[in-house]
């Protein structure tokens, strides 16, 4: 894959081998740099030794943060700002996965507007500065080195909570860091990078431009995830990924996601062993058979990658869900919640515990949430494979941008997969105002993309 920076604001991501030689010139910038890592990517990956290199040619003092794992706390957000201080650093290296990338730029907009991570996350308090924040991406899935989001866990609530923090000023994407990625952080991440692609062309804030970089988007990772697992060093696989990842985080960065990553978030909330990519596959093909019918021709859009023979019509909502969940298998993907110690008996207090936290934020979803719809998709996480027994499912679809429609309309989801089991009807449609194109952090919640770090 050849060198190239991809311009998005004022962020510049420098692509391809030797990419962090591009981040020289802004690092010359300062005399004091932490550097916020994971548990151990930074070290196998080779990049923290090429990072400090370059820091130690430019005269630059550096000190090391290493408190971040996956599903990031608000406590380890506050010991970044701490060490920030401590230091007196006047910039922030991230090097690492969405986790930490999503903490140093939190921690960037603490150091800089006061307070602690949970003044943000529940008191209500917006950033008004920022210091500069950098990162060497080390996966391919989460967008963050190109986006302004940042996700945490409130410690003792059972929340995962998004919000809009900083973008960084400058990243490297340098797919030689990716060979040492394992199997299922390989999977995890890939599949992050296609439902931020998939959510982000069916939400209600959906646009053209979005689409667009979404079907890129599918497209790079049908082709591109097979091969990294293949053969894990392959660097023309992983570069493709790369970008992938990045231009699915600029879907996301203008269209946001919505229901997958919104209910993902709640279950990691409550169990952060849950990995967040895990997660979204688990509950992604049954969102996607929603979704897909309440949107199919954004759907078939974005998804013919994975089965050309998609309509945009509502009656293939079924054959979308059983694309995904056959591109997931083939890569390997087998996994259900009650791997990570949930059990069946708790489908109730979970859908109870999902109403409860999505009550207000479902605007950026194309159809009506109801119990039912969160019941079902959270079963269906169980179950990995496997229809409903009870046939057809009715839902409102909502009316966002890309139709420009008002109103909502009631339609039927049927359920099957290439062989239709029930009969179409035709339910009333009901009137409704359309909905707003709002932006706000109270959006953000659980409808940001969360990220994984090794």
């Amino acid at each position: 894959m050849e060198r190239f920076a991809l311009r998005y604001g004022s962020t510049v991501v420098y692509m391809g081998e030797g990419a962090l030689s591009g981040l020289q010139r802004h690092l010359g910038a300062h005399r004091r740099i932490l550097i916020v890592k994971g548990r151990r990517s930074a070290e196998e990956s080779g990049a923290l030794n090429d990072a400090l290199e370059v820091v130690q040619r430019l005269g630059i003092s550096a000190e090391t943060y290493s408190g971040i794992s996956p599903n990031p706390t608000d406590s380890m957000v506050d010991g970044i700002v701490e060490a920030v201080r401590a230091h007196g650093a006047e910039a922030i290296l991230a090097i690492g996965g969405g986790s930490v990338i999503d903490s140093a730029k939190f921690a960037a907009v603490i150091a800089c507007s006061g307070g602690r991570a949970d003044d943000y996350l529940l008191g209500g308090r917006t950033p008004s500065c920022d210091m500069p924040v950098y990162a060497v991406n080390l996966t391919h899935g989460t967008g963050s080195e190109i986006d302004r989001y940042s996700v945490a866990n409130v410690e003792g609530k059972g929340l995962k909570i998004g919000l809009e923090t900083t973008y960084p000023r400058a990243s490297a994407d340098d797919p030689r860091y990716l060979r040492s990625l394992p199997a299922d952080q390989t999977i995890y991440t890939g599949l992050d990078a296609l439902y931020h692609a998939l959510e982000s062309s069916t939400s209600t804030e959906t646009n053209r431009m979005t689409q667009t970089l979404a079907r890129e988007a599918v497209e790079l990772i049908a082709r591109w995830l097979p091969a990294a697992l293949r053969s894990p060093g392959d660097l023309e696989a992983r570069g493709n990924l790369l970008y992938a990842a990045a231009v699915a985080g600029i879907a996301i960065d203008n269209s946001v996601t919505h229901i997958v990553h919104l209910l993902e978030h709640v279950l990691s909330g409550i169990n952060p062993r849950l990995p967040h990519g895990a997660g979204l596959a688990m509950l992604g093909p049954r969102c996607i058979r929603y979704t897909y019918a309440a949107r199919p021709i954004e759907g078939a859009l974005v998804m013919r990658a994975l089965d050309p023979g998609l309509e945009p019509i509502p009656e293939h909502a079924g054959r979308a869900e059983e694309a995904l969940r056959r591109f997931q298998e083939s890569l390997g993907f087998d996994e259900g919640l009650s791997d990570y110690g949930f059990s069946e008996g708790e489908l109730e207090g979970l859908r109870a515990r999902a109403m409860e936290i999505l009550r207000g934020e479902t605007g950026l979803v194309p159809f009506e949430v109801t119990e039912e719809i969160v019941g079902d998709i959270i079963s269906s996480a169980f179950r990995g494979r496997g229809d409903r027994a009870d046939g057809s499912r009715a839902i409102r679809m909502r009316a966002g941008p890309a139709t420009g429609r008002r109103g909502i309309i009631s339609i039927v989801l049927l359920n099957f997969g290439y062989i239709m089991s029930s009969h179409l009807t035709t339910p009333e449609a009901t009137a409704s105002s359309s909905l707003g194109m709002r932006r706000s952090t109270a959006l953000m919640v659980a409808f940001v993309t969360s990220h994984t770090d090794l």
